[in-house]
């Protein structure tokens, strides 16, 4: 396969559009559409990072981060799709915020204590109580994060999370064929490179595609 640069051009064109879309977007002036605007603006921050990075790896020919940054790009298209398709899921996806957070806090701390078992408190104990009151606040009782490969089947993009799943994790992990043909570097495959740039672009593009159009027919507010 050969990278068509028409797309690379016009990826970057249409990203920094994007860009300058979301920041235009006025200051929030009441919960509602302030809580709307914190989810769009952080996908939308997300894929401009991403995407970057994707990028650059292009230039470089680093097949590994360009496998990292576009399984996070089908990611963030992913959880983009679920999250603007209705404010509960919007709500069911801000949770996982603070999921995530006691999750790696708790992991965090057993890590320190295994590192220093005579330890009387943990640093991670203020955040965990913080994440706990948080949730109680909220009213989230869910203790486990949305599962991706489930959010993955419910917008239509199932087919894509497993298979750009499979193939990333061999070039991101070390696996036995990772590690015997390091030395070939992008020589193994030489066409992924065009292969997870364009498919980072389309993930991007899907992106892009939920959240302008959204935000020109309803505003800074959910689907009615």
């Amino acid at each position: 396969m050969s990278i068509d640069y028409q797309l690379v051009r016009s990826t970057d064109d249409g990203l920094q559009r994007f860009e300058a879309f979301m920041r235009s977007q006025p200051t929030p002036t009441d919960e509602v559409t302030g809580r709307f605007y914190h989810v769009v603006t952080a996908l939308s921050d997300a894929v401009l990072a991403n995407y970057s990075v994707l990028r650059r790896a292009l230039d470089n020919d680093d097949q590994t981060m360009m496998a990292w940054s576009c399984r996070n790009l089908l990611e963030l298209a992913i959880f983009t799709k679920f999250a603007l398709a209705s404010r509960e899921n919007a709500e069911e996806f801000v949770a996982d915020r603070l999921i995530d957070a006691k999750q790696i806090g708790t992991n965090l701390r057993k890590l320190e204590l295994s590192l220093n078992p005579s330890l009387a408190a943990s640093a991670f104990d203020v955040l965990i109580a913080t994440c706990n009151a948080q949730m109680d606040a909220e009213g989230i009782t869910r203790s486990r994060f949305l599962n991706t490969r489930d959010l993955a089947g419910q917008v239509g993009l199932q087919d894509d999370y497993e298979t750009m799943n499979q193939v990333c994790s061999k070039f991101v992990h070390p696996t036995a064929w990772s590690i015997f043909t390091a030395e070939l570097g992008s020589a193994r495959f030489p066409d992924a490179r065009d292969i997870f740039y364009t498919c980072g672009a389309q993930y991007s593009a899907t992106v892009m595609a939920e959240i302008m159009p959204h935000i020109r027919q309803w505003g800074l507010r959910h689907k009615p």
